[in-house]
């Protein structure tokens, strides 16, 4: 049985968000040493839409890059078979850290509303 070879259209569509995705990103980073203020005041510039969308996006580049990598592995050259890898291990690396974050956040406010909460209900 061969492996699943998905549509070229797809294979394209899911490159192109991938690599729009990872260079929008190092954009980032690269900017946030150079802006004035660096990150957060490049984070307050773009606004918390452009950042919030920015972020979102890790999720779906990280699920495309394992696919991708899947897919295409064996016709890549060295050199776009470990950008595709380091920037496949940066979205999940980046998803795992949020993912951690998140909890950490959510047990802070559970330890912070809590007795409120207590002392509201008596």
């Amino acid at each position: 049985m061969s492996e699943h070879q998905p549509p070229a259209a797809l294979l394209m569509a899911m490159t192109g968000i991938f690599w729009a995705v990872a260079a929008a990103s190092l954009l980032f980073w690269l900017g946030g040493l150079l802006w004035p203020g660096g990150l957060s005041g490049l984070m307050a510039a773009l606004g918390p839409g452009a950042i919030a969308t920015l972020v979102t996006l890790h999720i779906p580049a990280a699920i495309i890059g394992i696919l991708l990598w899947q897919w295409t592995r064996a016709g890549l050259s060295p050199r776009r078979r470990v950008l595709l890898e380091a920037a496949t291990a940066y979205f999940i690396l980046s998803v795992i850290l949020g993912i951690f974050l998140n909890y950490l956040l959510v047990s802070a406010m559970g330890d912070v509303i809590s007795p409120v909460i207590d002392s509201a209900t008596g």
